[in-house]
């Protein structure tokens, strides 16, 4: 798979079912997917408090994957979670 990268970004869970979870699991796939091309796969692990996403160089950047997570609602390494998408997450998504 040739010119495919992998990052894994820092964020932060809050509830344990995120993968079964049609908000957040959905909820950024489908903002990585409008906000950018080429990405070829989503892994959200809630345990590690990380999203891995393979994407194709050339298509997209780092920054910009890490800008459509936090459009999502959610922290992406240093960059915080836009509020108002945050608001907008389901209450188990949340901070208690």
């Amino acid at each position: 798979s040739e010119g495919i990268e992998k990052v894994v970004i820092q964020t932060e869970i809050f509830c344990n079912h995120c993968s079964e979870c049609e908000t957040c699991d959905q909820l950024i796939f489908i903002k990585l997917k409008e906000q950018n091309k080429g990405i070829r796969g989503v892994t959200i692990d809630s345990e590690t408090n990380t999203i891995t996403v393979k994407y194709k160089v050339g298509k997209t950047t780092v920054d910009d994957i890490r800008k459509a997570i936090s459009l999502a609602g959610y922290k992406a390494d240093d960059l915080e979670a836009d509020p108002d998408a945050y608001a907008n997450l389901d209450g188990c998504c949340k901070k208690r």
